[in-house]
């Protein structure tokens, strides 16, 4: 049996008493003023900012252990089960078991644990360990390294990395300081550096696993300081600190007590399926639980009891960081939450666009009774009870008849399913789905499940508002049927209610009853082209409805429709009735496909139309370029023809009203959009309009480079002069840097063969790359420029450069994967011609 050592409050083992001294008044009061000294807020040291962090209910002879660590120690001494190192002492120390854990005692110190290029400081993979910090104030217990992605590292610079049951940190600060300083409290010369001022990602902590516990614990760094990823986890009286991407959550999680501090005023947090009890989020202007790039979050968090930040309208403590989906499901939780001021807090949907609140709803008194630490953590992932109790409170909440209350709730349908099957999966709020009806059709069936399953009353009702459809219901399952004779379709909600009162909502997209389309009472025509447009003409028997026909414009060789290629599609129910000519449809035929539509009816057969002469230079009055992405073809198309668009990897048609015409388009991977021209051009201009997933001015998931090849390569470029065929020409090149945090570098490039090579020495570094950005990239002679804004700050770009001419006039864009960046503009002018 492993032996247990109880230590006296200095970290040394426990001696006889010490005889009863009295000590003069005075000198009481100037120790206590030395101590709360040692212990006020520093200005780097991030822990203590909001919160002292001395305990004074700890009594430190009274913490236990079974192996020591002591940075003092002149050597280990194996046979005592003392070390003086944490990876020493975790490399002898065997796994524990839930009965009894095994506990190294950490004495207080700063305790460095270097970690390789792309291995954590110290990986934890046995189960039941405990690292227990031997004070009463956790900032004198430094677990610490100053790894970041490259700033000391390839990867993310874990520091402790858990993969592992029963794992339980106490009474001690886990830093690191990549990005940030330390000051040790008493002690200057174990204060700790920052490695940089720029922040990049450096974690402290991330955990796996099941069964983790954090108490009296610090959590400091500044971008990704934690990824929790646990299927269960309690946090208590915990102070966390970061930027961007720092929480997680894992499965379900329950954090009382605790704070969450963002050191630089703002950001957001990229938190899930983590109930908050009790606890303070601190941020001077304003702060974001998800982002929405990854569509909110499948396990929103509850907040119960919590202070946020004022929120206002300039610096908004919102749900969503960018622009939010509408018909969020499941919702976050509230339930008496308060901001600094002591008013009910405002939490927005989003932070951008005009202010709403249909992320999230307040819980009732009834429902609220179930997000307690007992209820919410006594379920094993597989679903079954094990009846975990990292609170204690077991006695308490089982006597109050709350151990075994319906906290989150799943749905699914037979169209696509969402929420867990069982287990701890999910979170604490559930997953709802949502399905298309459509009225005289089949309806759709949801089913419903409560967590835990072993509650009592396990019923469901459900119920809706709207009388545009009809329910059944059998037992957790309800099958909607469409009654909509409205002539448009809308969406519903249906409510599946649990006995407590706990509620989830469905939407249900509800058409009306279709009908035959509409018929042609003349057949289309093209018109002879005018002013730089061709023109399709046809009348339909719409009876009083609107025309939703989706056209298709094709070039093809000849009357017969050889070779035809399409080059415009209708999209978002708006017939494409006219069609900006360019100069690669110059001796080819338009061929125009209609399928005749309106609102209540689907496509129906397509019919065509041909031009009765081929198109003629005479008919395409300029040679500039701009695309409406509304109406792009996105299919893949790897030939170079002059005059037409080559597209490759995979892109998307989205739509958002910041966009340009409303639409705008997306690579999802590897991607190009070149333009072709093969005519012998001057000064040109290409214009574009982006809007990145990312908002902070980074453009790209992680740090790249310039080059062509090898690691982290991640870089866009927008050509210029620029000969797609034989992949020569300029190019405005930019990529994310680990110089500055939210920027990025931009450089002009010189394209020979495919492979790029600075046009110069100028970099501009800069912060323009935010949603929306407007760049407009000039040929002018021997010079090259670039100027570019945003509509979000006042960040600016300006680079200019000279270059030898050359006689191309081809342009497009290149974007290596990763985040996702919209191009909703993309123009190309030659003035003077």
């Amino acid at each position: 049996m492993l032996r247990s050592v109880k230590l006296d409050p200095s970290g040394a083992p426990a001696q006889n008493p010490a005889p009863h001294v009295k000590i003069p008044k005075p000198f009481l009061l100037l120790v206590t003023l030395v101590v709360l000294l040692c212990s006020r807020p520093f200005a780097s040291a991030q822990d203590s900012v909001k919160v002292e962090p001395v305990d004074a209910s700890i009594d430190v002879s009274t913490l236990a252990y079974d192996y020591l660590v002591d940075g003092n120690l002149p050597q280990d001494d194996p046979a005592a089960k003392k070390f003086k190192t944490l990876q020493a002492a975790y490399a002898a120390a065997p796994a524990g078991t839930a009965e009894h854990p095994t506990v190294i005692g950490i004495k207080p110190n700063v305790y460095l644990l270097p970690g390789g290029a792309r291995t954590p400081s110290l990986s934890i993979t046995k189960n039941y360990i405990t690292f227990l910090g031997l004070t009463n104030n956790r900032r004198t217990v430094v677990l610490a390294d100053n790894r970041g992605l490259q700033q000391g590292s390839d990867d993310d610079g874990y520091i402790l990395d858990v993969n592992a049951t029963g794992f339980t940190l106490k009474n001690l600060t886990v830093v690191n300081y990549c990005n940030n300083d330390y000051e040790y409290p008493g002690d200057p010369s174990k204060n700790l550096h920052r490695r940089s001022d720029v922040i990049t990602q450096g974690v402290a902590f991330q955990a796996a696993g099941d069964k983790i516990v954090l108490d009296n614990v610090a959590l400091l760094g500044r971008l990704d300081t934690m990824f929790l990823r646990a299927s269960r986890s309690y946090f208590k009286n915990v102070y966390l600190e970061g930027t961007d991407d720092f929480v997680g959550g894992g499965t379900a999680s329950v954090w009382e007590n605790c704070e969450i501090y963002f050191p630089t005023g703002r950001g957001v947090m990229s938190a899930s399926g983590i109930t908050f009890i009790n606890c303070r989020f601190n941020a001077a202007h304003g702060l974001q639980f998800y982002k929405a790039e990854y569509g909110g979050a499948a396990r929103p968090n509850v907040l119960i009891h919590c202070v946020m930040p004022v929120s206002t309208p300039s610096d908004p403590v919102a749900w969503v960081r960018g622009i939010a989906v509408p018909h969020p499901t499941p919702l976050s939780l509230t339930y008496q939450v308060k901001d600094t001021s002591g008013k009910p807090a405002a939490i927005y949907d989003c932070n951008i666009g005009t202010p709403a609140f249909t992320y999230s709803r307040e819980l009732s008194d009834q429902e609220a009774l179930a997000f307690n630490p007992w209820n919410l953590l006594r379920l094993a992932p597989n679903g079954q009870p094990d009846d975990w109790d990292p609170a204690g409170v077991k006695a308490k909440y089982d006597a109050a008849g709350q151990g075994n209350l319906i906290y989150r709730m799943a749905l699914s349908n037979g169209q696509r399913a969402g929420g867990a099957r069982g287990g701890a999966g999910g979170g604490t709020a559930g997953i709802s789905t949502s399905a298309s009806i459509r009225t005289g059709g089949p309806g759709t069936t949801f089913t419903a499940s409560v967590f835990p399953a072993t509650a009592p009353d396990s019923s469901i009702k459900w119920s809706t508002d709207s009388n545009l459809v009809s329910l059944s219901q059998t037992g957790s399952t309800v099958t909607v049927t469409g009654q909509n004779q409205t002539g448009e379709a809308q969406w519903v909600p249906i409510k599946a209610t649990a006995a407590n009162g706990f509620y989830l909502n469905a939407y249900v997209y509800c058409e009306p009853k279709y009908i035959d389309p509409p018929t042609f009472t003349a057949p289309p025509k093209i018109n002879p082209p005018a002013k730089g447009l061709a023109t399709v003409t046809y009348t339909l028997n719409l009876g009083g409805r609107t025309d939703q026909s989706n056209i298709t414009w094709y070039i093809c060789d000849d009357l017969k429709g050889t070779n035809s290629r399409e080059i415009a599609d209708s999209r978002g129910n708006q017939p494409l009735t006219s069609l900006l000519l360019t100069s690669g449809y110059i001796g080819k035929y338009l061929l125009v496909a209609i399928q005749p539509k309106h609102p209540i009816s689907d496509p129906g057969a397509p019919v065509t139309a041909i031009t009765a002469n081929p198109i003629t230079a005479a008919d395409v009055p300029s040679p500039n370029v701009s695309p409406n992405f509304r109406n792009f073809p996105i299919t893949a198309n790897d030939s170079y023809v002059s005059g037409l668009w080559t597209v490759t990897g995979t892109w998307a048609s989205v739509t958002d009203d910041a966009f340009v015409h409303g639409y705008g388009i997306r690579p999802s991977t590897v991607a190009y959009l070149l333009y072709q021209q093969d005519a012998d051009c001057g000064d040109m201009q290409v214009d574009v309009t982006m809007y990145p997933e990312k908002t902070e001015g980074t453009g790209f998931s992680v740090p790249g480079s310039p080059a062509e090849s090898g690691p982290r390569n991640l870089h866009s470029d927008i050509y210029i002069k620029f000969d797609p065929r034989t992949r020569n020409g300029y190019a405005l090149r930019f990529w994310r840097t680990n110089q500055v945090a939210a920027k990025c570098v931009y450089q002009f490039y010189k394209i020979e063969n495919g492979v790029g090579a600075p046009l110069d020495n100028q970099q501009v570094i800069s912060g323009v790359f935010k949603q929306t950005t407007h760049l407009t990239i000039k040929v002018t002679g021997t010079t090259l420029s670039v100027t570019a804004n945003n509509t979000v700050d006042k960040e600016t770009l300006s680079l200019q450069g000279t270059i030898a001419p050359n006689r191309f006039g081809g342009a497009g864009v290149f974007w290596p994967g990763g985040s996702a960046n919209t191009y909703s503009q993309l123009d190309i002018s030659y003035p003077g011609k």
